[in-house]
């Protein structure tokens, strides 16, 4: 191996390594929380379950007493929306928008770690009428999907106030 190689790899690694990419780990998450308690007005919303699936999903335990717990998530509003972006030139919806908004709290230990932060996700499909039942499916979907992606970031966000 020439002298240049040996340098251009030496000069890459350093490169690389020096770039600030670094993974996230999630891992000490569930030690780091301790007991948690999602405190919300519906526990039948999508969005809670899927929060819930995702916590336990990765070691976290709950407590089903609020004051026993050492994490509190408080899940002041979660809710969809949705609206229709465009219509047809005979008057029929052609395509739908549904918007997820969440405004939640972080208690950790008595204190507020994380007051009222609000996320939004959004989402569009397309809509024909002869295809009503997938089209349901599609929006139920999209629906789930938006829930995931804001479960993630919430507790990617614990991760790092935690």
């Amino acid at each position: 191996m020439g002298k240049i190689q040996k340098s251009s790899i030496i000069l890459f690694c350093l490169v690389a390594s020096s770039c600030g990419y670094e993974l996230q780990d999630t891992s000490s998450l569930a030690t780091k929380s301790g007991n948690v308690f999602i405190e919300t007005t519906d526990p039948y919303s999508s969005f809670y379950r899927v929060l819930k699936r995702r916590l336990k999903s990765s070691g976290i335990s709950f407590s089903e007493n609020r004051a026993l717990a050492d994490t509190i998530i408080v899940i002041n509003n979660d809710g969809f929306k949705e609206r229709v972006i465009t219509v047809s030139s005979s008057n029929y919806p052609k395509e739908f928008e549904i918007n997820l908004e969440v405004t939640w709290t972080l208690i950790h230990q008595n204190e507020s770690i994380i007051e009222s932060a609000q996320y939004k996700e959004m989402g569009d499909y397309s809509f024909n009428r002869n295809q009503i039942l997938g089209k349901a499916n599609e929006s139920t979907f999209i629906k789930e999907s938006l829930a995931n992606q804001l479960a993630e970031k919430i507790f990617l966000r614990m991760n790092e106030v935690l």
